[in-house]
């Protein structure tokens, strides 16, 4: 019986692997170089084997370094080998390579660590690997994803309720189309087409991209990614968070209605050395909707809240937002929220620029609103860093789809529309920090709205 060993085949190879390792080493697994794989020459007796790996084995410690970033425990870490999937991957990078460097002789097939969430059995797992038919839509379509973060994939990883283990795998990046922070592609079916002039093969070999606030990595391929560790973890404890917040601060879960943004008898400016003054960022400061351990299901911020809420941390001394466990995409949402209600306002682009003027003061946001109107957006941001303004701009060009009832939306697909669809009920959990069992009250959310997005998550809080 012959394993799916990892060997070196060429001295050269080998002698520039070593040199890299030894530069990478201690610096988590996903920034380790992956070595070459040599094709099994006989079956195994059973479908796959698993080889339970000693934690002092370098890609354990390797591996337990990533998930000691994202605060979990690494239990066990086992090794799959199976040769049906070993040879399905060594035959698709082959190819690749044979086709590619007939193309383009720069080719490199950018093969990298990754960590990947399902809520698969572990038996269909090791036996089958992955299957990208199966995948939901996601920010870049449907694909098979994968996080250099592990904790990004708590919540593929337990959806299911049973599942407590992620998968590291061995990943064919090849060339990749880099999408720019928080923008989308959600109608993906395959890899995107370059545009012309080009070099090399006319398509991509797979995305990157940031929608959020953790890169992922998508591949339309199942050939390409191959099961290597199965990592068996568990969420360290952490003490109960915000129990030395100011009285202002207010937890809210689904159980919970966000109240009204009063002055809650602090002052609301805080004076520095320099003799500016911010303000707080009021009631919302404080947002955790988390699982009974008190950790926050939903990981993933959004790109402008948590800078902006870091910024103004920074100015009053408070400590980072990852001490109070903060969701600051729902902070975000929330105040979003709040001000739709108080303004009648939807419009995304005019909320957050009220919102940054008034500095995360619900009652500020709202007053600029009622003295400037619309106007409001078309006058420059004082006192705020440029890179804020750059993240405004980024939030205004996102692309959007056609509003649903519209001519437009009439004239798309069904397939097409189902797939907005299920995009938006994806991202009403992800706000709303509701697991994928309630797919079923989004669709009645969103229906109730005309599919409206900001409008179903103002009035789920509404009726909270």
């Amino acid at each position: 019986m012959i394993y799916c060993f990892i060997l070196g085949n060429e001295n050269e190879n080998r002698l520039e692997f070593r040199k890299n390792k030894k530069k990478m080493e201690g610096l988590g697994m996903t920034n380790q170089v992956p070595e070459s794989l040599v094709e099994p020459d006989d079956p195994f007796d059973s479908p796959f084997l698993l080889q339970e790996l000693n934690p002092t084995d370098r890609s354990y410690r390797e591996i337990e370094i990533d998930f000691e970033n994202a605060d979990l425990k690494v239990i066990k870490v086992e090794k799959l080998r199976n040769a049906h999937l070993c040879k399905r991957y060594l035959t698709e990078r082959k190819l690749m390579l044979e086709q590619r460097l007939s193309l383009d002789p720069q080719f490199n097939l950018n093969e990298k660590f990754l960590y990947h969430g399902t809520s698969t059995k572990k038996d269909f797992v090791c036996e089958e690997g992955l299957d990208s038919r199966m995948s939901k839509q996601g920010c870049f379509g449907k694909g098979i994803y994968f996080s250099d973060y592990p904790k990004k994939c708590l919540k593929y990883a337990e959806r299911g309720g049973h599942n407590n283990f992620i998968l590291l795998m061995r990943v064919i990046l090849g060339e990749s189309k880099m999408y720019p922070k928080g923008v989308k592609d959600k109608y993906l079916v395959r890899e995107p087409e370059k545009e012309a002039p080009y070099r090399g093969y006319r398509f991509y070999d797979s995305v990157q991209g940031c929608p959020v606030n953790h890169q992922e990595f998508v591949v339309y391929e199942n050939r390409r990614a191959l099961v290597e560790y199965i990592i068996t973890y568990q969420k360290k404890d952490k003490e109960l968070v915000g129990k030395n917040l100011e009285t202002d601060s207010v937890v809210l879960s689904r159980d919970s209605k966000p109240s009204r943004i009063e002055d809650s008898g602090h002052s609301s400016d805080s004076s520095h050395s320099d003799g500016s003054s911010y303000r707080h960022l009021g009631p919302y400061r404080h947002l955790g909707q988390g699982d009974s351990s008190g950790n926050t299901t939903d990981e993933e911020e959004n790109t402008l809240a948590k800078s902006f809420q870091k910024n103004v941390n920074i100015r009053q001394n408070i400590p980072d937002s990852s001490t109070f466990d903060v969701s600051a995409e729902k902070l975000l949402y929330q105040n979003k929220a709040e001000f739709t209600r108080l303004t009648g306002v939807t419009d995304d682009y005019l909320i957050d620029h009220c919102l940054l003027r008034g500095n995360m003061d619900l009652n500020e946001a709202v007053k600029l609103y009622n003295a400037h109107g619309d106007g409001i957006k078309d006058s420059p941001l004082p006192d705020i860093p440029r890179e804020f303004e750059e993240e405004l701009m980024a939030v205004g060009g996102r692309p959007s789809h056609p509003e649903p009832g519209t001519i437009e939306w009439q004239n798309l697909s069904e397939e097409h529309r189902e797939a907005i669809i299920a995009g938006l009920i994806e991202d009403f959990l992800h706000v709303a920090g509701l697991p994928q069992e309630e797919t079923d009250y989004a669709k009645k959310r969103l229906a109730s709205t005309g599919n409206n997005l900001d409008l179903a998550i103002v009035a789920h809080y509404e009726d909270m």
